[in-house]
């Protein structure tokens, strides 16, 4: 009912930072659901289920928060052109570290690092997804808001690998193939190097 609602009030030229929104909606309900699932039952040593769900709880997170930056630049509230915070490589370098060094703890790790690392992680995850989002300009939007697509549809896929659900492994795959394309094809049209 919330979902119809505010669809059914968006303007066309809306329509961007709407999808941006649906892409971070996405990616919070994959780092959650990794989250839980992780906590519930943690394993000690790193295992495929792990290793989906650390990879669905980063995915997640770094999409939601990137999400909400796109958006935010796509309506207006946040400036539209580039925003370099202080040695934002290094700080992005910094972040991209951190989340690898966590994520190998808590794989590796025993059933106390899951329940320690998870919040941690999450956090670090949305990090990345910020300081990436940050320095993406307004006309390069397209590229931005077609990667996060095939990001959300990743989280969905190694989400969908720790709760043993084919379906939802599927469709994120079909999700995540069809928003690289379109990434590919966006880079193509904008003129734009992905990295």
């Amino acid at each position: 009912g919330l979902g119809w609602t505010v669809a059914a009030r968006v303007t066309m030229v809306q329509i961007p930072a709407m999808v941006a929104f649906q892409h971070g909606a996405g990616g919070v309900a994959a780092f959650l659901v990794s989250a839980v699932e992780l906590t519930r039952e943690p394993l000690a040593g790193l295992s495929v289920a792990k290793g989906s769900g650390l990879l669905g709880l980063i995915l997640g997170a770094a999409t939601f928060t990137g999400s909400l930056i796109a958006g935010g630049k796509l309506l207006g509230t946040i400036r539209g052109t580039p925003i370099l915070l202080p040695r934002h490589g290094l700080l992005t370098l910094v972040v991209l570290v951190a989340t690898a060094v966590l994520a190998g703890t808590i794989g590796f790790g025993g059933p106390e690092a899951v329940l320690e690392g998870a919040i941690a992680l999450i956090v670090v995850s949305m990090g990345l997804g910020l300081v990436v989002a940050l320095r993406i300009g307004g006309a390069d939007m397209p590229v931005l808001i077609s990667f996060l697509n095939a990001a959300s549809g990743l989280a969905a896929a190694f989400c969908g690998i720790i709760i043993q659900n084919r379906l939802l492994v599927v469709c994120g795959a079909v999700v995540a193939a069809s928003g690289s394309i379109l990434t590919q094809i966006m880079c193509k049209a904008m003129n734009r190097h992905l990295a």
